[in-house]
């Protein structure tokens, strides 16, 4: 009886044990349409799998780390990393397809203890959990914020300046003279959410604007019914307006309460509002070749996104049941395509867009750090120039990017670096480390503070 009773008790401090070496960090990778979110993910993914080839090898507690699982089959939605390998793999390379939908990364590392926990569990384990998700979607988390006439009044403010006014060309006329108490036409709603949907693609592809709204007009994803997308901003109305029963209003305002409050919320609080760290992945340079218009974007666009997000941790109460977001890393993207002397810059530029938003955001008590970072670096420098491969195409180019500036003028009028389209390094392997900039920077940054 007593050799049962201890046994128990020895299996209790085992199990309790076995909690005490097992955390969980959720890690939202948060980066607009372009940002090369995929890219990165999958980059992570490889460096972590290879961490005693790679520069992680040498950083604490990577030193200690003894194996790495990338889950896929017991995971709902996984990200798709095979298939980014096998285009990273192509002779020539090309880059893995954009995000389309919501997938998942579970990976699973196992560290050597130390001390006591050694002696009484033995290993320990870290699981990181990930979201991939449409850079299009994040631009629709300030709706949470709006009724449907406030954004109404907003997409008439967004329209009646440049370069969108001219984008939307009739389809503006055409929004202002709806009257929003007559009865709707279905089949004009339905063409006009068309048309609005084109402006969108017109607006994110020919000027390079970041905010494009409703983001699953153009990408929409599984388990969203086509009838629920069809509405449009009555750009006549306002928040006083109103609608009876089968009016423009009350069908428009009817499916932007739906998209507003069920998809949403429900992906902001299913995902969002329980996060640990966060990765805010930003692509400065190709808004800085397009010019003014697309920087006052991106910088209106990430001010917005920012301030959806929970950050800091207040009370112990807080800390247990409302976790907040503690770490936040802010990341200029893409930046082999500049000399190297030249990143530090690109990020201060993304640094001095976001001024404001990260002073409230470290007033809160998160640690912010900035990472100018290429997930595949797919240049390599001769001299004062850079050599790479441009998509679509084989051999080589020698090129000298554009100078980039100290800081960005308050203006945000600046003369772009006119960037190339570069393909991927080729010759990259799953059981090789991919040349990056900065990847083992940024996950040993992640990583810190986990007490592992």
């Amino acid at each position: 009886m007593v050799v049962r009773k201890k046994n128990g008790l020895v299996q209790q401090a085992r199990e309790q044990a076995g909690r005490l070496t097992t955390q969980r960090l959720r890690i939202g990778v948060t980066g607009l349409s372009a940002a090369g979110k995929t890219t990165f993910i999958t980059s992570l993914i490889n460096q972590l799998e290879n961490h005693q080839r790679g520069l992680l090898a040498r950083r604490a507690p990577f030193d200690r780390l003894e194996s790495v699982r990338w889950q896929r089959d017991s995971v709902e939605q996984p990200f798709p990393y095979l298939e980014a390998l096998r285009s990273l793999s192509l002779d020539p390379a090309s880059w893995p397809e954009s995000t389309r939908d919501l997938s998942r990364v579970v990976v699973d590392l196992r560290f050597r203890s130390r001390g006591f926990l050694k002696k009484l569990h033995g290993p320990r384990s870290l699981r990181l959990e990930i979201l991939d998700y449409p850079g299009e979607w994040l631009l629709d988390l300030p709706l949470l914020r709006l009724s449907y006439g406030q954004w109404c009044e907003q997409m008439r403010s967004w329209l009646d300046t440049e370069p969108r006014r001219s984008l939307a060309g009739p389809l503006r006329d055409e929004l202002m003279a709806l009257q929003t108490d007559q009865p709707h036409d279905p089949e004009q709603l339905a063409k006009l959410t068309e048309d609005w949907t084109t402006f969108l693609q017109r607006c994110r592809s020919e000027a390079g604007l970041a905010r494009n709204q409703p983001g699953r007009f153009l990408l929409p994803g599984s388990g969203v019914a086509p009838e629920m997308l069809r509405f449009v901003p009555l750009l006549s109305a306002n928040q006083h307006s109103s609608g009876s029963k089968g009016s423009w209003w009350a069908e428009c305002e009817a499916r932007f309460n739906y998209y507003r409050d069920y998809i949403v919320k429900g992906f902001y609080d299913e995902h969002f509002s329980r996060l640990d760290r966060q990765i805010l992945l930003v692509d400065m340079l190709a808004p800085m070749d397009a010019g003014q218009h697309a920087l006052s974007d991106l910088k209106a666009g990430l001010e917005s996104v920012l301030e959806s997000f929970r950050y800091g941790r207040n009370s112990f109460f807080e800390r247990l049941f409302k976790p907040r977001i503690n770490q936040l890393a802010v990341c200029a993207t893409k930046v082999d395509q500049v000399v190297p002397g030249q990143q530090r810059a690109v990020q201060q530029c993304l640094e001095d867009l976001v001024t404001d938003s990260l002073s409230e955001v470290r007033h809160g008590g998160v640690k912010v750090r900035g990472f100018p970072l290429a997930a595949i670096r797919s240049t390599r420098q001769e001299g004062d120039a850079l050599v790479a491969g441009l998509v679509g195409k084989t051999g080589w180019v020698r090129y000298q990017p554009g100078s980039i500036p100290e800081h960005l003028p308050l203006d945000l009028k600046v003369e772009g670096p006119e960037l190339l389209r570069l393909r991927p390094p080729p010759g990259l392997h799953r059981n090789e480390p991919f040349p990056h900039y900065r990847m083992d920077d940024l996950i040993g940054w992640l990583v810190d503070g986990s007490q592992l």
